[in-house]
């Protein structure tokens, strides 16, 4: 069962990544999800996006976790 941050995880990725994210197990997506929620939070680059573009923040942010993966 997916966690709230899973889902909106999933729901800040682009459609292509969001495919490969579903395909790993659900542990692997709960660590994205925590990691995708701390580079949220730290990223002092994001902390003004956030406020004026939230969705685009959480986007950015999503897909900065997926690069880490290739």
């Amino acid at each position: 069962m997916q966690t709230d941050t899973v889902k909106r995880f999933l729901n800040a990725l682009s459609p292509a990544s969001r495919e490969d994210v579903q395909q790993m197990p659900a542990e692997k997506q709960e660590q994205m999800a925590a990691a995708w929620e701390k580079y949220l939070s730290d990223d002092t680059s994001l902390l003004t996006l956030s406020e004026l573009d939230p969705p685009s923040a959480e986007h950015r942010a999503a897909e900065h976790v997926i690069q880490d993966l290739h």
